[in-house]
């Protein structure tokens, strides 16, 4: 019998019940693959673009000086304390040598009002001292001498005063070199050692200074780091508070997105986030480090007919240890809570 007769055999109701069966099986194919659709929708977490980052150093010059060296290059990896790049310092050890010499100057002063007089200075005074006890003593003699001619009248009243004012004289200048004999026996007083003092320490603060401008020529790395940029040379001469170097620092990167403000309710700092990145099958554990009070617009691979209008607010969030390795600007998302 042919095939074409073996279909004739088949009557109308057995065809319908196929038809029938191959409906239901079609729909519940549709509605199983819409099902699955619909669960994977609602099984993946909402998330955000970002980059990876680091820390920028920048470092600047401190005053306008030559450029006398340079010992890295861009894209190099410096160490913390490493000097990247000096200064010319022709100056600076002037200015320091000149501090230091005001410094010993002052300890020299402070050193003779703590010492006293010298005993050369006391023995030149007592010596003094004895000449106007000598002289008061002629004075008073040749005054008792004048004061009695005057009584019998053979000298005058002038040479009276003048005998007078001779012996007030003599004991003036020994009333003075009294003064200054006890003067340096006495020593110096502590107001004056004070004075001394204060002057010593304005001096090694001056001292201070100019050591450290003197070290601020030579720039140091202050953590491990990439010179990220590098625009000057040697022989360059630069104005003070140039930019010279721009680091990039090598340990703790952090991922920094812009956050939708319909989620500042569901997203707080101290939050643990997965951070997907390209290549990877498993996601890097982050935290929350950061949200910006202050809105920023949207960034223009966040812009969307939708979100056009809404404010993105800026967050920074730690990456956890096996994500250090990450470069910097590596675009990645961030799955949100």
């Amino acid at each position: 019998m042919s095939p074409t007769k073996g279909l004739t055999l088949l009557n109308g109701s057995q065809l319908s019940n196929n038809i029938a069966l191959a409906k239901r099986i079609m729909t519940g194919v549709v509605l199983g693959c819409l099902l699955l659709q619909l669960a994977a929708c609602s099984e993946a977490p909402p998330s955000v673009l970002g980059t990876v980052e680091r820390d920028r150093l920048t470092l600047t010059a401190p005053v306008g000086e030559l450029i006398t060296r340079v010992n890295v290059v861009e894209g190099q990896q410096v160490k913390a304390g490493e000097v990247l790049l000096t200064l010319d310092s022709t100056s600076a050890n002037a200015r320091l040598a000149l501090r230091q010499a005001e410094l010993e100057q002052a300890k020299a002063k402070l050193s003779e009002a703590v010492t006293g007089a010298r005993l050369e200075d006391i023995e030149r005074a007592k010596a003094v001292l004895d000449g106007a006890n000598a002289s008061v003593k002629e004075a008073q003699r040749a005054f008792e001498r004048t004061n009695r001619l005057y009584a019998t009248k053979v000298l005058s009243q002038a040479d009276l005063d003048t005998a007078r004012a001779a012996r007030d004289t003599s004991l003036a200048k020994q009333a003075e070199a009294e003064q200054s004999l006890r003067l340096l026996e006495n020593g110096t007083r502590s107001e004056q050692l004070e004075q001394a003092k204060a002057a010593v320490a304005a001096a090694s603060a001056s001292v201070a200074i100019e050591q450290k401008a003197l070290a601020d020529l030579s720039l140091l790395a202050a953590r491990d780091a990439v010179v990220d940029t590098l625009p000057w040379r040697v022989g360059d001469r630069i104005a003070a508070g140039t930019q010279l170097i721009g680091l990039l620092a090598s340990e703790h990167p952090y991922v920094r997105v812009y956050l939708p403000a319909t989620w500042l309710d569901r997203v707080k700092a101290g939050d643990k986030v997965n951070i997907r990145v390209d290549g990877r099958e498993m996601p890097i554990a982050g935290t929350v480090r950061n949200i910006r009070s202050q809105p920023a617009y949207t960034p223009f691979y966040a812009l969307n007919e939708r979100d056009r209008a809404r404010l993105m607010y800026l967050t920074d969030i730690t990456i956890s240890a096996e994500g250090q390795d990450l470069p910097t600007g590596m675009a990645l998302a961030v799955e949100l809570p």
